[in-house]
């Protein structure tokens, strides 16, 4: 009767959290719902261009570019687009709900390791960060992309034979291997590969927990029924190799790269060196602490490489990533759901071992725990998250008035050169070519001789591309440009440039309300070309910044 009172106990102090959880992220969910990231328009933007029969081109007179990384997002994008949905709307909705199941299947997953109480706890951990709300919203794929890795390890576990917490034990787990969870293993590893291009790095977890697996059952794994072997082998390359490979060699014609543009642009950013693997590292360190119990213990099996493999992937695949990029740790969102499942497991591993008290040390876990992810971890602040989305939707406004402007002032087939390749080409004319000032969207800079030369660019956009507009980005605060303008100004190209409008935006010093003194912090600077016939004078980047 008193394990019975202890087992309610628990199981209404799961529904309070899990209660708790759900509140707070719709609440969070609802105050940050009207932002959207600018790179989302990217992905939007190809697809809309599928959709009408383009094809997957920046633009129709242009090669084609991989600008985006989220082929099966963008996929999905279409779809909604050919069935005349709201795209934003239906986008968010798709990426919130994708948040919920991965909050589900990251329960299930601590299941294998933990009790309910326990396995609640990686859940409130990981809903608690702010970053997960702001890229629910965001429109990208990020918490589609989780569901997908947290399911994939979830699946491939059960697969192995590992059974939930509390269930009754088999004599032999070997018995409990299940073909129908491999095949869904290997179809979510399809899923994920095809989201994202790293998707393909989940191989190695999976393979080195086989790896373990293998050596630690004394070749007594699957390996020993040469018929379920041959199965499991054919499953793989039915389920996964085979449609990838097909994938990958259309996408290698279509593009002629054997890496993305955007890995290449943006993952392997000059001059930054570990920037956002330093970055991730401070973030986890008190939660990695509190796993080492844990990780030391002799008690572990080969599972727990599931749970921390994919940080250090993650951190080896980021290291010269661009910062702008890893913003709320958005590429290392799954990786830090599975390492959530750690520090859990070595609280608790330390309180059995220490025996601080005679009863269930698992409400002391719960309650440490939940105190530790109060103190360590950035919660949803509404008030922040409010101020945050009304400074980018600042930005995102003026991003409206430059497709506008365009809409308006540019002839027929004007080209421009652009450094924000989003929400402007989006909702401008489709006769409009826009340049990618970065090589996202680029193929002139993906290639020689311009590939990592933006001098002789420069050159090249001075002596022979002479585009009608310019728009450039200005950081008052850093006082410079981008490296590309700046390079742009040392030449003299904006001699025969008009300055046609400057819209700035900033934020307020007062964190929490929108008042007081704001610091601008960003500056489009919109330029159009003038003929040299009549031409009066100069226009100089000195006389034409913004007046702070």
């Amino acid at each position: 009767m008193l394990s019975s009172l202890l087992s309610r106990r628990k199981t209404i102090l799961v529904l309070l959290i899990g209660i708790y959880c759900a509140y707070d992220l719709m609440v969070a969910l609802y105050t940050a719902w009207d932002f959207t990231t600018d790179d989302a328009y990217i992905s939007w933007y190809y697809a809309r261009q599928l959709v009408s029969g383009k094809g997957l081109f920046w633009h129709v007179t242009l090669p084609p570019v991989e600008g985006y990384s989220n082929f099966l997002w963008l996929m999905i994008a279409a779809l909604v687009i050919k069935l005349q949905l709201p795209l934003v709307s239906s986008m968010k909705v798709i990426s919130c709900c994708s948040l919920g199941l991965a909050l589900l299947f990251l329960y299930r997953l601590a299941r294998l390791f933990c009790s309910p109480l326990l396995s609640i706890l990686p859940v409130f951990l990981f809903s608690h960060y702010t970053g997960v709300t702001w890229w629910a919203v965001s429109g990208l794929e990020t918490l589609f992309y989780c569901a997908l890795s947290l399911a994939l390890i979830w699946q491939c576990i059960l697969a192995f034979g590992y059974q939930t917490v509390g269930d009754r034990p088999w004599p032999n787990r070997f018995s409990l291997y299940s073909t129908s969870h491999w095949i869904i293993t290997n179809m979510l590893l399809l899923l994920l590969s095809l989201t994202r291009f790293e998707g393909i790095i989940w191989i190695i977890p999976l393979a080195v927990f086989i790896g373990c697996q293998y050596l630690r059952a004394q070749r007594e794994l699957v390996f020993k029924d040469h018929k379920r072997l041959f199965l499991w082998v054919s499953i793989i390359f039915i389920c996964f190799v085979l449609p990838y490979l097909a994938y990958f060699i259309w996408r290698l014609i279509y593009f002629g790269h054997w890496i993305p543009n955007s890995y290449r642009c943006k993952a392997l950013a000059y001059g930054q060196f570990l920037a956002v693997d330093f970055d991730y590292f401070l973030f986890i360190t008190p939660l990695l602490v509190l796993s080492v119990p844990y990780l030391l213990s002799a008690n572990k099996d080969c599972r727990h490489v599931l749970l921390w493999l994919p940080s250090v992937l993650y951190t080896l695949l980021l290291w010269k990533a661009n910062p702008v990029v890893t913003y709320g740790l958005r590429l290392f969102l799954s990786p830090f759901a599975l390492f959530s499942i750690l520090p859990v497991l070595g609280l608790n591993q330390l309180i059995q071992y220490c025996k601080f008290f005679r009863w269930d040390p698992e409400y002391l876990a719960a309650v440490l725990m939940l105190f530790i992810t109060w103190f360590f971890v950035p919660g949803n602040d509404l008030n922040h998250l409010s101020k945050s989305v009304a400074e980018y939707n600042e930005r995102t406004q003026n991003r409206m008035t430059i497709a506008d402007l365009l809409n308006r002032k540019a002839k027929r087939g004007d080209s421009v050169l652009l450094d924000d390749c989003g929400i402007i080409p989006f909702f401008s004319r489709e006769d409009i070519r826009f340049i990618d000032a970065q090589c996202l969207n680029n193929s002139d800079l993906t290639q020689k001789p311009f590939k990592n030369d933006l001098i002789l660019y420069a050159d090249y956009l001075n002596s022979k591309v002479k585009p009608d507009w310019v728009i450039t980005n200005y950081y008052p605060m850093e006082a410079r440009g981008d490296y590309l303008t700046d390079l742009l100004y040392e030449k003299h190209f904006f001699k025969n440039y008009q300055l046609v409008s400057t819209l700035n935006s900033g934020f307020y010093l007062n964190k929490n309300q929108l008042q007081g003194k704001k610091m601008i912090d960003f500056v489009y600077q919109i330029f159009k070309r003038v003929n040299n016939t009549g031409y009066n004078g100069s226009l100089e980047l000195e006389s034409q910044e913004p007046k702070w």
